[in-house]
């Protein structure tokens, strides 16, 4: 399975001028537990929910008062497309991370890919899987192919 067919291509995203109340708006009203950093067009880093949170607590000024480029993750870690689920997840894992973006050409952003997207597939590819264990069987029974 390969990430272009379990990324999300709608991305939540904020300038990099922005403060961290900015991004918690932004996660709210997009549903997203993330969003990555804008400049110059393309991904600049990532604010993650737990990110916001520790500015709110650790600064203990209120999140617009926060700037984004002060919580962000920089540089970001990335995908391209068309590499496999798998190879998303060993680099999360390597990387520590739980969200990768997905970029063409070193900066096009075209989609994130999540810890939580490759989890809620795993069942797609185990039931792919298993019908290619279904067919090999059938093909080694078959007779003609003997």
């Amino acid at each position: 399975m390969r990430v272009d067919d379990i990324m999300t291509d709608e991305v939540a995203t904020v300038d990099l001028r922005s403060s961290v109340a900015d991004c918690a708006r932004t996660m709210l009203r997009e549903g997203a537990g993330s969003v990555v950093v804008t400049a110059d067009g393309g991904p600049a880093g990532i604010v993650t929910e737990s990110d916001a949170l520790r500015a709110g607590v650790a600064s203990g000024k209120p999140l617009s008062a926060v700037p984004t480029r002060a919580v962000m993750s920089s540089p970001i870690k990335w995908v391209r497309p068309d590499s496999t689920a798998r190879a998303a997840a060993k680099k999360m894992r390597e990387k520590r991370v739980k969200k990768l973006v997905v970029v063409v050409d070193s900066s096009e952003m075209v989609g994130i890919v999540t810890a939580t997207d490759i989890a809620f597939h795993l069942s797609d590819v185990a039931r792919d899987v298993g019908q290619m264990i279904e067919l090999k069987d059938k093909w080694e029974s078959d007779r003609r192919f003997r």
